[in-house]
């Protein structure tokens, strides 16, 4: 355990040696966070158990995108202490939100990764299902809702954002920033199918180097979280893997397409605009193309109106949406507009 200091405040944060012998970890959050401690229990699977009644602890990694994420991540671990009395421990990017209280019997837990480490087996950590999704069940559909990469090889690339959009805490909640070299990860891309690239930001390099590797063996790759800059500055290489046929699936968080709202957002209005034609065109060569949505966006007291549902479901293959969430956490509130968008 140390205590530590950042943007949110002061605590204490527990680390991997702190956890007991036996662990049982499930997942509340992105891929990112999911298959980051999916790596470490990868290399040290001897310590994780299946049943959380035979844990000496209990990892939850949580998610702080919204407010009802928050929620999510707490009444998972409510259940999971009830049902168990283990000590939990809370991972992911909530861990480090100093300034969101936890209840008493929850730990904060530091980031849990080994980089470079190939993950076989996924079942070592479980995979809560998508809050939102109500009557959720698991399935191989790539496009039903929640389902977007669940059932895909996450194959490690990097982790953390230097960004700066306004509403993303990010650059401060994944601890150690690190990018991974493609070529050193090419037997780990042939072994596995469904491959899909994991990184909070995938870097231009990166993409270009990792284009120029699944046109050289002819095997598919999909791409995810890549910024609109970054698929702007890969655009030649991005197009050209497409035509070829070896980009299963696009994701490119765009947020929004008001100008005034990517202005406040410290989000390029040009480069989104010159990604959405990259996307279309993509598209239009076979690629399936995602992106991200914020809902519900205000600024200064001013509402902004939501972009057209019927546009969205023709522009994309499959779009998320996130309600607008300003960082200051509230129980009350959380729950409340998590009856208002969840039910």
């Amino acid at each position: 355990m140390k205590e530590i200091e950042n943007k949110f405040g002061k605590g204490n944060l527990y680390n991997v040696n702190d956890l007991g012998e036996k662990i049982y970890a499930t997942s509340c959050a992105c891929m990112s966070v999911w298959s980051d401690f999916l790596s470490w229990a990868n290399a040290h699977s001897d310590r994780m158990v299946s049943d959380a009644s035979k844990a000496d602890s209990i990892v939850v990694l949580g998610c702080q995108v919204t407010d009802l994420s928050i929620l999510n991540d707490i009444e998972v671990a409510h259940h999971l202490h009830k049902e168990t009395g283990k000590p939990i421990f809370m991972g992911g990017c909530l861990a480090q939100r100093m300034d969101i209280p936890l209840p008493d019997y929850i730990r904060r837990l530091d980031v849990v990764r080994t980089v470079g480490q190939e993950i076989n087996d996924r079942t070592l950590i479980d995979y809560e299902p998508p809050f939102w999704v109500p009557d959720y069940k698991e399935s191989e559909e790539d496009l039903k809702d929640g389902n977007l990469f669940r059932n895909y090889y996450p194959l490690k690339i990097g982790a953390g954002c230097h960004g700066k959009c306004k509403y993303c805490t990010i650059k401060h909640t994944r601890g150690e920033t690190y990018a991974t070299v493609p070529r050193e990860q090419v037997e780990e891309f042939l072994r596995h199918e469904n491959v899909v690239l994991i990184s909070d930001s995938p870097t231009v390099s990166q993409i270009k180097d990792w284009c120029s590797i699944a046109m050289e063996y002819k095997k598919d790759i999909s791409i995810r979280n890549i910024e609109p800059q970054t698929l702007v500055a890969c655009k030649e290489e991005v197009l050209a893997l497409a035509a070829a046929g070896h980009l299963h699936i696009l994701h490119c968080p765009v947020q929004s397409f008001d100008d005034e709202v990517l202005k406040i957002m410290n989000r390029s209005v040009p480069m989104t605009k010159e990604a959405l034609k990259i996307m279309h065109t993509v598209r239009s060569l076979g690629t399936l193309v995602a992106t991200n949505i914020i809902i519900d966006y205000t600024n200064d007291g001013k509402n902004y109106p939501n972009h057209d549902k019927e546009a969205l479901e023709r522009d994309f293959d499959y779009y998320s949406w996130n309600p607008y969430f300003d960082g200051n956490f509230d129980m009350s509130k959380a729950k409340q507009r998590f009856k208002k968008y969840i039910g």
